[in-house]
């Protein structure tokens, strides 16, 4: 057998082994979605869900498309911090189309790597356009982390809701924080990269330490900047924010008054549900986790009185989802559309 049949036959396989991954995460997400909506009650998760007031989801879209162009001027910032000239027009669009990417189409990092690509026309090497784009989503993490961490140790010193239920969400979100918090650390700390490398160099890999050292030359831009990368956080924290208030005003939509630390507590709970690789666009076990935290003891109780608590719940669950989904279809229009001279970075 040739070469390069050799190497047809291993793409192929590959190509095999991603349709039947993607294929598995599908059925996967429409088994959970599909078990939710029927224990719940179909036609009524749908009647709430059409009883919702435009107004407030017209709000909750604005706010989402809101958070698409501050999530941008985050990508932009950390853009800029490494010297690549890739103006705020164009990371909008290409940030914009990735979020399209990862919603409708197979896969979770397609969007990332249009991202990468883009950037990579205008940037020396693919390195900065992979670091910039790797640490945007971590920070991103690592801010949807912080806020819940906040929020449910609030909720749990004001007392009001079940502490054993809210102490394991504690203990959960505080892991979940502590391991962002040293990934930062790993990338960002001169002192523990210090010692890394000493490390790598006692194994004897050359490759591994030059490897390591690129590595370090790269995040170098963002060690050197510290108030920079502080006001990158802020900007994170507004993004994460915006997001969150996506669902209080479904809720509000939904005739749902309830405080607004419950979201805070929960929605970066849903999210980092997100990453698990069984969903597909986000939907499967975000919606399934959603449903089940709104109808902890004290959440939904006194704002559903009479009402089916189970029904609300999923609904709640459900339209943030909807809402998101119809705005990034705006990204849709820019990735058929393309890059166009003004989006182009200067040569």
């Amino acid at each position: 057998m040739s070469g390069r049949e050799a190497s047809g036959g291993n793409g192929a396989r590959r190509k095999h082994k991603k349709q039947a991954w993607f294929w598995l995460r599908l059925i996967a997400a429409v088994a959970v979605l599909y078990w939710v909506i029927e224990k719940n009650g179909r036609g009524l998760i749908l009647a709430t869900l059409l009883s919702a007031k435009a107004g407030w989801v017209l709000l909750g879209g604005l706010f989402f498309l809101l958070s698409v162009a501050a999530g941008a001027y985050q990508w932009y910032l950390l853009l800029r911090m490494q010297g690549i000239g890739f103006g705020y027009r164009a990371c909008f669009r290409t940030y914009y189309s990735g979020m399209f990417l990862n919603n409708f189409l197979p896969g979770t990092v397609g969007g990332d790597a249009l991202r990468v690509y883009e950037v990579k026309k205008g940037a020396d090497g693919w390195g900065k356009a992979v670091a910039s784009t790797f640490l945007d989503r971590l920070i991103g993490f690592f801010t949807l982390s912080l806020l819940s961490l906040v929020a449910v140790a609030a909720a749990l010193w004001q007392r009001t809701l079940d502490q054993a239920d809210f102490r394991h969400l504690l203990y959960a979100v505080g892991f979940v924080f502590a391991v962002f918090m040293l990934v930062l650390t790993l990338l960002l700390s001169r002192r523990v990269a210090s010692l890394v490398h000493s490390l790598i160099h006692l194994t004897g890999m050359k490759w591994l330490e030059e490897a390591h050292a690129r590595l370090q030359d790269i995040l170098l831009a963002y060690r050197a900047r510290r108030l920079e990368m502080g006001w990158v956080i802020m900007v994170s924290c507004l993004v994460q924010i915006l997001r969150i208030d996506v669902h209080w005003f479904s809720a509000i939509g939904l005739g749902v008054h309830i405080s607004p630390v419950f979201f805070f507590c929960f929605i970066p709970v849903i999210a980092l549900a997100g990453v698990i690789p069984l969903n597909v666009g986000g939907w499967g076990i975000p919606q399934t986790i959603g449903t089940y935290l709104y109808t902890l003891p004290g959440v939904l109780d006194a704002a559903v009185a009479g009402g089916d608590i189970k029904v609300t719940a999923a609904a709640l669950a459900f339209l943030p989802s909807v809402i998101g989904l119809v705005v990034m279809l705006g990204g849709g229009f820019y990735f058929v559309k393309g890059r166009t001279a003004k989006d182009a970075p200067p040569p």
